[in-house]
């Protein structure tokens, strides 16, 4: 009798344990969230799966200005980007996965208050800490060439001197992070980069973050670009074309063929060079897919990564994409700090290893630019590392963008005059690819502090504080090696990248 009152309560604890499973599967598949926060609980021969008793804290930012429109959402350790926009998907918010950034990306209703929208998504409990997905805007200035003159700032920088030194940078690959590159350009020809490493078939061969990306990749959004650029694909996808001219310019700066017969030369004259779009036609992007592209461009390869744009916005996402980018891959970051003569640089230029370039040149009154001057529209600050030349520049530019969009063509060529502190960093990354061929065990702490120390002064009591002149010549004749004893010698390269510690490193 006693083992057969065992045996039922045993089958009634069975049943109990199976009914009570079925209940929560039912309840799982009305809420998916429950299945990202919870966890498995053996009970009776059954695993169920019950939420934390304590929802961590959600870190929302406090810059979250009126005019934000998306939002991005971190999601918890061990939680995919995928599902937590599903799970924010099944409450009703707008929400997508960002390509290879941990951020889900949320729209904010038209007429909704940003600042409690983010509250509100924050107190799902689902994610681990909101922020604005800001706009990011290049750093062009239009330039009147009745007002200002194009003048030799090749030979403010000592570029002829330090050509005489170096001229190849052959292998090491410029990445362009901008509007994208006219890869037609007579002055690009046989320079764009080739991923023999990836087949057409729609997959990420090469696991790089793009597929089928056999001349660079494109991670604006029709979702996050400017309604008139007409963007239908998604993203990743694997073009890159400019449609604004600003990273064709960029590019051309940086390593535009030399000593071809044709146009201009770029510092690097025969660096490779890969073109990666995050900002669309109106030459503005969000900072997630700002850090997306440092990502690839990180991947893919590239020594130097050119960042002709920024934000007034820390963003975790493009913090976090420096780091890995710098620490993990090892490549240099360059970056403008801004037009807007602040005392305040911009972000990514803010961050700690990367290589800030403020702008200079001023027009004297007998026309002559004096690039010994910060420029009146550079941004200045302590994370300055070196100014360059950044008014009156010349570069490739394609023969539609001439005469709009402030740009100011030569004689009808795809050539165009411009200023703006985004095209001093080019001019700073191309020097970057010169020391790298130059000396390829470097690590970016190396070629950044010499770039640093091989400085002209700048004009005494300016804005320009320590940081001095980009010397192109000063810095390919830096000697890194420092005798120790008899016959020994010690390399100051600095140790390779690993990981978290580079911040250290740099």
């Amino acid at each position: 009798m006693g083992c057969v009152g065992a045996r039922g309560r045993e089958a009634d604890l069975r049943h109990h344990d199976l009914l009570l499973a079925l209940l929560l599967g039912l309840a799982v598949a009305i809420s998916t969230p429950l299945l990202l926060f919870s966890r498995d609980v053996p009970r009776g021969g059954v695993t169920i799966m019950r939420p934390p008793a304590v929802t961590p804290a959600v870190t929302v930012a406090a810059d979250i200005t009126p005019e934000a429109d998306l939002l991005l959402a971190a999601p918890p350790p061990g939680v995919t980007t995928e599902a937590l926009a599903a799970a924010l998907t099944a409450r009703g918010y707008e929400a997508s996965a960002v390509s290879l950034v941990s951020a889900v990306r949320v729209r904010i209703p038209a007429g909704a208050d940003p600042a409690a929208f983010a509250r509100r998504l924050a107190d799902t409990g689902l994610l681990t800490s909101v922020e604005a997905d800001v706009r990011v805007r290049a750093n062009r200035l239009p330039d009147d060439p009745l007002l200002t003159a194009q003048r030799p700032y090749l030979d403010a920088i000592r570029a002829p001197e330090g050509w005489d030194v170096r001229t190849s940078s052959l292998g090491v690959t410029i990445a362009v992070v901008d509007t994208g590159i006219d890869i037609t350009h007579p002055d690009f020809a046989g320079r764009i980069v080739l991923n023999d490493r990836e087949v057409i078939d729609g997959r990420d061969n090469d696991g790089n973050g793009c597929p089928d990306d056999f001349f660079g990749c494109t991670f604006v959004s029709p979702a996050a670009a400017d309604p008139s650029c007409g963007y239908m694909q998604p993203a990743p996808r694997n073009t890159a074309v400019d449609d604004d001219g600003h990273g064709t310019f960029v590019a051309g700066i940086a390593a535009a063929t030399g000593n071809n017969g044709r146009g201009v030369t770029g510092i690097a004259w025969d660096a490779r060079i890969l073109p990666v779009k995050v900002l669309d036609c109106t030459a503005t992007g969000r900072i997630s897919d700002a850090a997306a592209g440092i990502l690839y461009a990180a991947r893919s390869g590239a020594r130097v990564i050119v960042v002709a744009f920024g934000s007034a916005s820390d963003a975790r996402v493009l913090r976090d994409a420096v780091t890995e980018a710098t620490g993990r891959y090892g490549a240099l970051v360059v970056a403008s700090v801004g037009n807007e003569r602040t005392g305040r640089v911009q972000y990514p230029a803010a961050y700690p290893g990367v290589l800030a370039v403020a702008g200079s040149g001023v027009t004297r009154d007998d026309g002559i630019v004096d690039y010994r001057r910060p420029a009146e529209f550079t941004n200045y600050g302590a994370e300055v590392a070196l100014f360059a030349p950044a008014v009156g520049l010349t570069a490739p530019l394609q023969p539609a963008f001439c005469g709009s969009r402030g740009w100011a063509c030569i004689e009808g060529q795809p050539y165009a005059r411009a200023s703006g502190t985004s095209f001093a960093a080019p001019l700073a990354a191309g020097a970057a690819a010169l020391l790298f061929a130059q000396h390829p065990e470097a690590t970016p702490a190396f070629v950044l502090g010499v770039l640093r120390r091989s400085v002209t002064p700048m004009q005494s009591g300016s804005i320009a504080g320590n940081a001095g002149l980009l010397d192109l010549a000063a810095a390919l004749a830096f000697e890194p090696f420092t005798a120790h004893g008899a016959g020994a010698s010690h390399g100051a390269y600095g140790p390779p990248p690993q990981g978290p510690a580079t911040e250290a490193r740099r």
